[in-house]
């Protein structure tokens, strides 16, 4: 099944699962950084929906905001 971001935008509850610390530098950009669709386009999900990000200490390692 493919989803665009327009459906997934539409959606009540959103989840991310993300794990592993090859993975710190792309959460930190999509969540912290400006704005930069092409290379990161999970960028392009604004839904006013309930959005939650699930993510081992490894994953969110380079997170500023993240609570430690």
């Amino acid at each position: 099944i493919t989803m665009t971001a327009g459906m997934i935008n539409l959606a009540d509850h959103i989840a991310y699962l993300v794990y592993g610390g090859g993975k710190a530098a792309a959460v930190k950009h999509v969540l912290e950084d400006a704005k930069n669709i092409e290379l990161y386009p999970a960028q392009l999900i604004t839904t006013d929906g309930d959005v939650q990000w699930f993510l081992d200490d490894a994953a969110a390692a380079e997170l500023q905001s993240a609570a430690k």
